[in-house]
């Protein structure tokens, strides 16, 4: 009987277990047919989306080689009046005021049948001959007068990475006469490829066609200038199908990495274009793929966890146990991406963590001596709660463990306390020892000390001592921020996210005035030492305007703080409405604004402030209130301080408000510091009345 039973329940066992398989089997197609639908749908959604992207930059560029194209035929039909040594300089006006007002444009010039460059927007190239260059030899050697050359990119004259669209000048014969061309503006590609960018693993590429890799975006060092045109690579396939767009999946020649890849010829059909351009728009498949993954472990868990409650009845305890073993694992496997130290947490007690974690810190920060103290409720009272080992080892006779320091007592670590910013000493030879420490610690040479901040508390100070070289405020940041997560792991705190909107937050306050909705002055500082630097790097012109608002003082007295408010946001929306996309508007204070201008000398720039004085005059700001600036115009020197640069164009405002207010004066150094450097102190602009 007992074997016929035992036959009943492993027949009904096995059967329990076979329909168990059926189910799990059904389950698992579903999941699977589920998760595939889910995959085939984002990456079909990810080709859509690269190509459309991929499309707006083609439509871009396409939109430019046209306009492009326009001006160069309307230089070559002007040409015949802008040819031979009296017309020369005003050629040269022509094609500045013509490069000026083009986006996308660096350079424009036209040349001799020789390659001598005869007049150009650029005066240091006007003189060169170019013969040597592609772009002259390759439309000289196939001279099409309807043909728009596209060169490869190359470093220009100027030590820039350009390519040059070109056009022939056509003698009374038909013969070869030289050429018209546009050296093309890197910046303006640079802020067509950035527009597109919607995630951080996307690369975008401007490529000729010939192979030669134009642009990246972001930039990546080595990539300007590589040749594509490669077996088996995605240019390559893409310029072998002989379509004018393509979606890839392969690893990118340039990069060596895997990639997804939208591809797009740019030639316009309206255009005869000798080579076009390669529009390249890629992405890591893994990134694209990472919700669905993200899901397909989501939904593998739940399978699992199904089919574990398929099974109940079966050692359900030991069934359970497993399931929180495997939670705990996947935890851990989290705990160990996220934080490195949450890892030895698990298996080691506070007071082992705060030594594992000093000496981690000392070892990232190259320094010898590490402590960690505990700050009371009251914020005056430390606690020494741990040495690093190598401190212990080499520099402390005692671990001091507990003890206790007023903080009128703790020097360096007071100025912590008090100041709540991190203290950094790199200019004492010793530390003598603080009253209340551990007897026998040696020398501090140099010194590096951090707040843990909680609840607007500080609620630890970790130290390190004794670096090879000095202390910098990349070694605080990185010393706070380990700090930081030490105390969270202690404390069992998490608050990333709060901590991360809380970090954007502050960072756009830090750009932006709240009022006037431009730049504030510590952005607009950063952004003048950038423009600055381009300035001196491609000896470019640059100019700042200040701006001041005359009897501000009356308006806020006589009609209030509101009626002021709304005068400032007015003048930020009228001055913002009238300056170029590149101008950099900021508010200085108060009621001062100023704007630097790239690429102006100071009479185009006093020009524009003159423009500005005009709009602000003649506006009505409400119940015919009026409202006039002050102006001070000057240009940047090579090689001077910013703060000569503000300065001097600050000392030209004094000068307007000193003569009367509601006027426009410009400063230039007093001294010649660059062949763009005038010596008078003062000028007017040439309509209005000159002052010496």
């Amino acid at each position: 009987m007992s074997t016929k039973l035992e036959r009943s329940s492993q027949y009904r066992i096995r059967q329990h277990w076979l329909a168990f398989f059926v189910a799990l089997a059904l389950l698992g197609s579903i999941v699977t047919y589920n998760l595939v639908t889910i995959r085939q749908r984002a990456i079909s959604q990810e080709h859509q989306r690269l190509m459309t992207q991929v499309r707006v930059i083609g439509q871009n560029i396409e939109r430019q080689l046209e306009s492009t194209n326009l001006a160069l035929k309307g230089v070559v039909a002007d040409l015949p009046g802008l040819q031979g040594a009296p017309n020369l300089v005003q050629a040269n006006k022509r094609l500045s005021v013509l490069a000026d007002a083009m986006p996308g444009v660096r350079t424009l010039f036209f040349t001799d049948a020789t390659g001598t460059i005869l007049a150009s927007n650029r005066p240091e190239l006007i003189g060169r001959n170019i013969a040597t260059r592609q772009y002259f030899s390759e439309p000289k050697q196939h001279p099409t007068p309807d043909t728009l050359y596209i060169s490869p990119p190359f470093r220009s004259v100027l030590n820039a990475y350009v390519f040059n669209i070109t056009k022939i000048l056509s003698g009374p014969d038909g013969r070869f006469n030289g050429i018209v061309t546009v050296g093309v503006d890197p910046d303006y590609f640079a802020v067509i490829l950035q527009s597109t960018l919607y995630a951080p693993d996307m690369w975008n590429t401007i490529n000729h066609g010939d192979g030669i890799r134009f642009m990246t975006m972001p930039y990546r060092e080595g990539q300007t200038g590589k040749n594509l045109a490669v077996p088996g690579s995605l240019f390559t396939r893409h310029k072998e199908s002989g379509k004018p767009e393509n979606i890839f999946t392969g690893t990118a020649y340039a990069t060596g990495k895997y990639r997804l890849a939208a591809l797009l010829t740019v030639q316009p059909k309206e255009l005869q274009v000798d080579k076009p351009l390669v529009l390249i728009i890629s992405r890591d498949p893994d990134a694209i793929l990472s919700d669905w993954q993200n899901e397909a472990i989501f939904q593998g868990l739940l399978f699992l966890v199904a089919c574990i409650a398929s099974a109940a009845g079966l050692a359900l305890l030991h069934r359970r146990q497993d399931l929180f073993e495997q939670k705990a694992q996947r935890a851990e496997a989290m705990v160990q991406i996220r934080y490195e130290l949450l890892e030895y947490a698990t298996m080691h007690t506070a007071d082992e963590l705060l030594q594992y974690a000093l000496d981690e810190v000392c070892r990232i920060s190259a320094s010898p001596v590490g402590f960690y103290h505990f700050v009371d409720p009251d914020q005056q009272t430390l606690t020494l709660q741990a040495w690093s080992t190598r401190t212990l080892q080499e520099f402390c006779k005692a671990e001091g463990h507990g003890m206790h320091y007023g903080v009128d007592q703790a020097g360096v670590w007071a100025e912590c306390i008090q100041t709540r910013a991190p203290a950094i000493h790199n200019d004492y030879a010793g530390l003598p020892n603080k009253k209340g420490l551990p007897p026998g610690h040696a020398p501090v040479i140099r010194e590096l000390v951090v707040p843990v901040i909680r609840d607007e508390r500080i609620v630890a100070v970790l130290g390190v001592g004794n670096k090879q070289i000095n202390y910098t405020t990349r070694d605080a940041e990185e010393v706070a921020y380990l700090a930081d997560v030490t105390w969270e792991i202690i404390d069992g705190r998490r608050a990333q996210q709060e901590l991360k909107r809380a970090n954007e937050l502050l960072a756009t306050e830090a750009r932006i005035d709240y009022l006037t909705g431009i730049y504030n002055r510590r952005m607009f500082d950063g952004l003048m030492t950038a423009e600055i630097a381009r300035s001196y790097r491609y000896n470019s012109l640059l100019s700042l305007i200040m701006m001041d608002i005359d009897h501000f003082k009356q308006v806020n007295d006589n009609l209030g703080h509101a009626a002021g408010d709304h005068v400032l946001q007015k003048i930020a929306e009228l001055i913002s409405g009238r300056i170029r996309g590149h101008d950099i508007f900021s508010r200085w204070g108060g009621e001062e604004f100023v704007i630097m201008a790239p690429k102006n000398d100071r009479f185009k720039a006093a020009e524009l402030a003159e423009i500005l004085r005009e709009v602000i005059e003649q506006f009505d700001f409400g119940n015919g209130l009026r409202i006039t600036l002050s102006f001070g115009v000057t240009q940047y020197c090579y090689g001077e301080q910013s703060e000569e640069f503000v300065a001097r164009a600050d000392a030209a405002l004094y000068q307007a408000k000193h003569k009367g207010r509601n006027r426009v004066e410009i400063a230039a150094p007093p001294v010649v510091l660059s062949q763009n450097c005038v010596t008078e102190e003062f000028v007017r602009l040439p309509q209005l009345e000159v002052s010496s």
